[in-house]
């Protein structure tokens, strides 16, 4: 009798959605020197997986193993839901948010628009226009 359960157990387990993955990426709007990439998870709440932003020639990553020149952030926080993604990453020692991303979204049948803002603490704001896969 207890073998049924665990089986089911086993059975949603090895079918985690947390494997999947999809990107984020955007780009500078009206020629502003921004763009973001983010690699995030396929859950019900949002997961971002990985971070390389640029703004204004300055980039900021999750690994500076692979961006060795930039300035190392962490996910702090998010939200995302079909209309909006909202992104919110910290210094090292989570002390102060560093960087945040705002998209909003808009899908009409096939058509759609992702558009929003990239804000560097102390540095300024820029437009950005995104693609979501």
């Amino acid at each position: 009798m207890k073998i049924a359960p665990i089986g089911m157990v086993l059975a949603v387990l090895s079918g985690s959605p947390a494997a999947a993955t999809g990107t984020v990426e955007c780009t500078g709007a009206d020629g502003a020197d921004a763009s973001v990439f983010l690699s995030v998870g396929r859950l019900p709440v949002l997961a971002v997986l990985g971070a390389v932003i640029e703004a204004e020639r300055t980039t900021y990553a999750t690994d500076t193993d692979a961006n060795p020149d930039a300035e190392p952030i962490v996910f702090g926080q998010g939200f995302s839901d079909g209309d909006r993604l909202r992104a919110d990453f910290t210094d090292p020692n989570i002390e102060e948010i560093l960087v945040s991303v705002r998209i909003e979204r808009a899908f009409e049948d096939k058509a759609g628009a992702e558009a929003g803002i990239v804000r560097v603490a102390g540095r300024g704001a820029w437009p950005i226009v995104c693609v979501s896969g």
